[in-house]
C-alpha cells in the first residue's frame, strides 16, 4: 500500500478516475479512495489547503491504512532563479517556513519536539521521481527544499526571505507538515511540486491560470514512476 495526498481536488483527480476497484472511506472528515493504480495498491485523497489539514490528513492515512510510503503531489509558487510555471521541483528535504521562535533564541524554522529545521525526504522516492521526470518529455526538473507555510505567497518580502533564509526552491502549503507526520511515524515520504506562479504580485492571477497546466506535469510524473515501482 503507497498513499498520495493532494491539497485540492484538481491536484488528484486524474488519479482517482483512472483507479480500480475503488472503495471510500471517510476519516477524520477526509475521503480516502483505495485502490488498483498502475497495479499498486494506493490510498488517495484530498487533504484541503494549509498544514493543519495536511498533517490531520497524514496521521490518518497512516493509522488506517500503514503505506509503506507517501508522496504529496501538487502544485507550487517557484523561488528560486530560473524555475518558470509547468517546471516540477522534487523535495530534497521540506521546512516549515512559518515556524518562529526565534525570539527565545532557536534558528528561524526549527521544528520544536523533533529539533531539525530541514526534514530529509526519501532518498529512493528522491531519485525515481527524479528519474521519472527527466523521462517525461518536455519537462525540466530540480531538486530542493520546498516550503510550508500557512500563507499564500504572493509578494518579493515574502519571496525573498523564504528563499534567502532556507534556500528554497518552491513554496506551497502542505507539503511539510505531511513530512512532519511521516517523519514521526517513520515513514518515507517525498514531495513533488509542479510551479504554478512564481510567488509574487502576479501569483493570484498566475495561479487561477496555470494550476491545471502545472498538474498536469506532476501527474504525468507520478504514473510513470508507478509504473516503473511496478515493473
Amino acid at each position: 500500500m503507497i498513499g498520495i495526498i493532494g491539497a485540492m481536488q484538481v491536484e488528484v483527480e486524474s488519479l482517482k478516475e483512472i483507479m480500480k476497484s475503488v472503495k471510500i472511506e471517510k476519516v477524520s472528515g477526509v475521503d480516502f479512495y483505495i485502490g488498483d493504480l498502475c497495479g499498486i495498491q494506493a490510498v488517495v485523497a484530498v487533504s484541503g489547503v494549509g498544514k493543519v489539514n495536511a498533517a490531520v490528513c497524514a496521521e490518518a492515512m497512516i493509522l488506517k491504512y500503514a503505506p509503506e510510503y507517501i508522496i504529496n503531489i501538487g502544485v507550487a509558487g517557484g523561488l528560486a532563479e530560473g524555475i518558470k510555471v509547468g517546471d516540477v521541483v522534487i523535495a530534497e528535504s521540506v521546512v516549515e517556513h512559518d515556524m518562529d521562535t526565534s525570539p527565545i533564541g532557536d534558528p528561524v524554522g526549527l521544528i520544536s519536539g523533533i529539533n531539525l529545521i530541514n526534514i530529509p525526504c526519501s532518498a529512493g522516492l528522491i531519485d525515481g521521481l527524479f528519474k521519472s521526470a527527466s523521462a517525461v518529455d518536455g519537462i525540466s526538473a530540480v531538486k530542493g527544499v520546498i516550503a510550508s507555510g500557512d500563507q499564500f505567497i504572493s509578494s518579493d518580502k515574502q519571496r525573498i526571505f523564504i528563499k534567502d533564509t532556507f534556500k528554497a526552491s518552491a513554496a506551497e502549503m502542505e507539503g511539510a507538515s505531511i513530512g512532519h507526520v511521516c517523519y514521526l511515524n517513520n515513514v518515507d515520504f517525498c514531495v513533488l511540486r509542479a510551479i504554478s506562479d512564481c510567488a509574487d504580485g502576479e501569483s493570484p492571477m498566475s495561479f487561477a491560470e496555470f494550476t491545471q497546466f502545472a498538474v498536469k506535469n506532476s501527474i504525468k510524473i507520478i504514473l510513470d514512476f508507478l509504473e516503473n515501482t511496478n515493473k
